[in-house]
């Protein structure tokens, strides 16, 4: 996923395993959580240090509709 600017990859995985197990609490296939862990890491990608990021989940579903189409959760 394209990021607006890349600032610092400390956390990037910790964002992808955030957004992954947040599809996987959802019921959502395998594809669609590494989806969602590749916009939550995008976020994280964007900002300097791990937990400096912050998204609203109508922030989040926008991004993530805008690249992948439909959010089916």
């Amino acid at each position: 996923m394209p990021e607006h600017r890349v600032v610092e990859p400390t956390g990037v995985g910790d964002g992808f395993r955030a957004g992954f197990m947040k599809g996987l609490v959802n019921g959502a296939d395998y594809e669609v959580c590494g989806r969602l862990g590749s916009v939550a890491a995008t976020y994280v990608l964007e900002h300097v240090g791990g937990q400096s990021h912050a998204y609203t989940w109508d922030d989040f579903r926008v991004r993530y509709e805008r690249h992948f189409g439909s959010l089916p959760l």
